[in-house]
């Protein structure tokens, strides 16, 4: 009889420690996703990244001459309809990360702006061609 309650008495404390444990992982994972909630997705992180680079290639985005003096000595490389298109998409790409980065609109909103953008950029991309 004496075994009986010692392995009672060792069983209740068995499970008394183990939903104590449960208790704090509990606690400490909701911790965790609280403080993950402001955090945007790695993934989108990464796929919007990498629609940027995409973009930027693209469109030559350090191509853009620095002011029109400059503009206008390199017309004679550019079909000038070409080169003002690219540039419009440089321009509208500049804003959309300017939105981003000053918080105006969403990471999920700018990966969509980025997606329709890549779209248009990949439909004209023979036109975005330096002129032999």
């Amino acid at each position: 009889m004496d075994v009986f309650f010692f392995f009672l008495i060792a069983g209740v404390s068995i499970i008394v420690m183990i939903l104590k444990f449960d208790k704090k992982q509990t606690i400490k994972v909701n911790a965790v996703l609280r403080e993950s909630r402001s955090i945007p997705p790695m993934f989108l992180l990464k796929s919007t990244e990498q629609k940027i680079a995409s973009l930027k290639a693209a469109l030559r985005y350090d191509d853009v001459p620095v002011n029109m003096a400059a503009a206008s000595t390199m017309a004679n490389l550019y079909n000038n309809k070409n080169e003002s298109l690219r540039l419009s998409k440089v321009q509208e790409l500049k804003v959309l990360s300017a939105k981003y980065n000053n918080g105006q609109i969403s990471i999920e909103a700018y990966n969509a702006r980025l997606d329709e953008l890549l779209d248009l950029v990949h439909q004209h991309s023979g036109d975005f061609v330096l002129a032999s």
